[in-house]
């Protein structure tokens, strides 16, 4: 488990890679909805798949909220592209080796 200083900045952390995930989401929805070589069905189905995909991984990688389970989410977060530098940095020693192992 965690330290407390460690959770309180995974809490913020957590917060702005759900953040970052949504604005991916968002972007790949713009993508297929401005994509003047679908039909508005292809369209559709594509926006339906999407959506599919994407609950599955956020909650995959969000839906726990307990300090037993941060360090999983903090290496799923990572291994998703949804950590920073800066955001690694702010946790303990200990912690950033752990997630820095996890590419």
């Amino acid at each position: 488990m965690i330290s407390e200083a460690d959770w309180k900045h995974f809490k913020r952390v957590k917060a702005d890679a759900l953040d970052k995930c949504c604005q991916q989401v968002l972007d790949d929805v713009r993508k297929g909805i401005d994509n003047p070589e679908l039909s508005d069905h292809a369209k559709y189905l594509y926006l339906y798949k999407l959506m599919e995909n994407s609950d599955k991984r956020i909650a995959n990688i969000f839906d726990y909220n307990a300090r037993s389970k941060a360090m999983l989410q903090l290496a799923l977060m990572k291994s998703d592209g949804l950590l920073e530098a800066k955001q690694i940095n702010g946790f303990s020693d200990e912690l950033q080796s752990f997630i820095n192992s996890h590419d």
